[in-house]
């Protein structure tokens, strides 16, 4: 392998075994006829793929479809059935919540033990103990505390400061992230933009946040059932999946929404895809309900290349109607002014029902630029957050 390639994969296949046990009590139902035999289930197969440093991958796909399998042969957590994996340097890897964290430690014993397993002397882990436990955001209370009684956001704030702070080469990202909140979830995603864009290691990232995904990985793998229905550039795979869901859930039972189109709209209400920086604007969501929705909430984020995300929530407004009925819908969101700093900007739409259930998983729905010559290319806001409503 390359020097300049991280990970590579040739050829891969995982092969999981079901049934019972192969106990003498499970050989004894197998001769009596009692049972099923096991069968093979393949969670992996024939995937190839080389990353460099400074490269992003993004795994997409339902639930089962072999993203986190791919994630643990690459950690090397699990051997594969076929093939070979490699992979060079310090591999760091969050695949769920509180993995690798001793509950009866504290947050402070944890760091450094975690430090020293991703390959730190306790030197390096102390130099670096400050900048990990400022960017968790936990105070000294919480360090001394065992991490058995931190919420699953705090495992997940603590677990990532310490793997972007031990410099890994390879970093693996799971759903971990989507427990912790907003403003976090969105520090995570401008620290592991600066480790590809400094060219510092080569990340894989599984996420059911499409929008991030996009932000954050130059190319993406679609996964089925455990083979590649799509690799390639992020936009484009993204398109091709997302093409697939909305036909199977426009026909499948678990089916809420339907969207029509979302509008970027000017300060006079017109639809454009360019903005002037320091004016109102709304965004427009147009479709339909396949359902009577309990307590739907609206949530429009608009995210740049850089600077903090905001937001336009019906759940902080505390706006959301009690039902939405069948049929058709129009939703307004209106932000104003944000003084938005030149760049390109994403339109993110999610709904759910209060704080419970998605209706609506989140995606990219939108785009528009703010034209200017300062830093062409991004985008950023001078606020850290705003919230004006939905109508």
């Amino acid at each position: 392998m390359s020097s300049d390639v991280l990970v590579g994969l040739d050829g891969v296949g995982k092969r999981y075994l079901l049934g019972q046990g192969r106990g003498a009590r499970g050989v004894l139902l197998d001769v009596l006829g009692r049972r099923d035999r096991r069968q093979d289930v393949w969670a992996l197969r024939d995937l190839s793929l080389t990353l460099a440093r400074g490269e992003t991958l993004g795994l997409v796909g339902r639930n089962g479809a072999g993203k986190t399998t791919t994630l643990r042969l690459v950690a090397g957590i699990t051997r594969p059935s076929r093939g070979q994996v490699m992979t060079h340097g310090r591999v760091a890897s969050l695949l769920n919540v509180g993995a690798g964290f001793h509950p009866e430690l504290s947050g402070r014993e944890n760091v450094f033990l975690n430090g020293v397993i991703l390959g730190l002397s306790r030197h390096e882990v102390k130099a670096r103990y400050d900048a990990i436990v400022d960017f968790a955001g936990l105070d000294g209370v919480f360090m001394d505390t065992a991490v058995k009684h931190y919420s699953s956001g705090m495992y997940a704030r603590l677990a990532f400061s310490v793997a972007v702070h031990v410099e890994p080469d390879v970093l693996l990202v799971d759903e971990v992230l989507s427990v912790g909140d907003a403003e976090f979830q969105d520090r995570s995603l401008r620290r592991m933009m600066e480790l590809r864009d400094g060219g510092r290691a080569a990340i894989v990232f599984v996420s059911h946040n499409l929008s991030a995904l996009e932000l954050m990985c130059q190319r993406a793998i679609w996964l089925e059932r455990g083979t590649v229905c799509a690799d390639g550039a992020t936009s484009d795979v993204l398109r091709a999946y997302l093409d697939a869901v909305e036909d199977f859930g426009d026909r499948g039972d678990g089916a809420h929404i339907h969207v029509d189109g979302v509008e970027v709209l000017d300060a006079e209400g017109r639809p454009t895809d360019c903005l002037t920086a320091g004016h109102p604007f709304s965004v427009r969501v147009r479709g339909r309900a396949l359902r009577e929705l309990v307590e739907p909430v609206f949530v429009v984020t608009i995210r740049g290349d850089r600077g903090p995300l905001f937001a336009g929530n019906m759940h902080i407004d505390g706006n959301w109607p009690i039902c939405l009925p069948e049929g058709a819908f129009c939703v307004v969101c209106n932000f104003g002014p944000p003084h938005l700093t030149p760049g390109r900007y994403r339109v993110e739409l999610k709904v759910k029902q209060n704080v419970r259930t998605n209706y609506y998983e989140p995606r990219v729905k939108g785009q528009f630029t703010v034209p200017g010559q300062k830093d062409a290319g991004s985008g950023g806001a001078d606020v850290p957050y705003v919230i004006i409503g939905g109508d």
